[in-house]
């Protein structure tokens, strides 16, 4: 069943439900003789399950296309790779190559030797020496968002499996219900364990530099700047089969149990968003190079010692 089925699915659980309960009904009348079977209403029986499945399943037809997270992750990917100094990925440890376009800013210092003045000693100071940390913030940050997208897609991917399991699991049900075998039935929610908590993503700076807590998705975590990723479990949810009823309400059971863990699992990921613009708005300065002090100056003031300095 794949997930554009889904909707079908769910118009054929209502169908199942009403024959498996008419069947039930006209096999115990006929107990009784055939005149108890003859007095069996089908479409009363029909009319009992419409809306018992579709609007539940409805909400989740819905949900985001984890492939539509492909361009965003990609794009951050390659902002990464134009900050990176040869760094792994904060978050799942896979290497991205340095670029040597970096290492020229390394050697702008050298170049300008023989600046002097005051905005001469304050680009090295402010500019030129912070620069390779503050590079390395930002990238470590960008790192930090891909890692939460990750999370939010890979949490989309698994509810997509989950929902299409319990339909699955609910006809299975349905088609079993005179088995001693289906007594009992077994949902798996995957989402549960989508979003691995890896602890926080500590920033280059000084004392004011950032901890941020990050995110990532589950099996797709590593070891690189992280401290003891904690990955989640699946949740295993046994619910009562038996009879059509039984059945039809341990799959609205389930469904209300997969909600809850899409809800708390992307409670995860949006803690971890929401906390980036503080840390970031508290150590600005370990983020963005300071304004250069030539920015606010004019005419003479621009050659003078204060600025350029005049030319010798």
């Amino acid at each position: 069943m794949s997930f554009d089925d889904l909707m079908q699915r769910a118009k054929e659980i209502e169908q199942r439900a009403a024959e498996v309960e008419y069947q039930h009904e006209v096999d115990t009348a006929s107990q009784g003789g055939p005149s108890g079977a003859r007095g069996v209403n089908y479409a009363e029986i029909q009319r009992k399950y419409e809306g018992a499945a579709v609007p539940r399943f409805e909400p989740f037809a819905g949900m985001p296309d984890p492939e539509s997270y492909d361009p965003l992750i990609e794009a951050l990917g390659n902002a990464m790779q134009q900050l990176s100094s040869g760094k792994k990925d904060p978050i799942n440890g896979g290497n991205i190559t340095a670029n040597p376009d970096l290492a020229q800013v390394d050697s702008a210092g050298d170049k300008l030797e023989d600046w002097t003045g005051e905005a001469a000693d304050k680009f090295k100071t402010n500019f030129l020496d912070p620069f390779p940390a503050v590079a390395e913030n930002q990238f470590l940050l960008l790192g930090a968002m891909r890692g939460a997208l990750e999370a939010d897609q890979e949490r989309w991917r698994r509810a997509r499996d989950d929902i299409e399991t319990i339909a699955k699991e609910t006809l299975n049900g349905l088609d079993n219900t005179n088995s001693c075998g289906k007594n009992e039935l077994k949902f798996t929610f995957s989402v549960a364990a989508a979003v691995a908590a890896v602890g926080s993503v500590p920033f280059t700076g000084g004392a004011s530099a950032a901890v941020i807590p990050a995110v990532g998705a589950a099996g797709a975590v590593g070891a690189a700047g992280m401290d003891g990723a904690k990955l989640g479990d699946p949740k295993e949810s046994n619910k009562e089969g038996g009879s059509a009823e039984q059945i039809i309400q341990s799959m609205k059971d389930s469904i209300d149990e997969l909600t809850e863990e899409i809800r708390k699992s992307g409670g995860d990921v949006a803690k971890t968003l929401d906390a980036i613009p503080g840390e970031i708005k508290a150590a600005r300065s370990d983020f963005v190079s300071a304004r250069p002090a030539l920015a606010g100056m004019g005419g003479d003031e621009v050659t003078s010692d204060d600025g350029l300095g005049r030319a010798t």
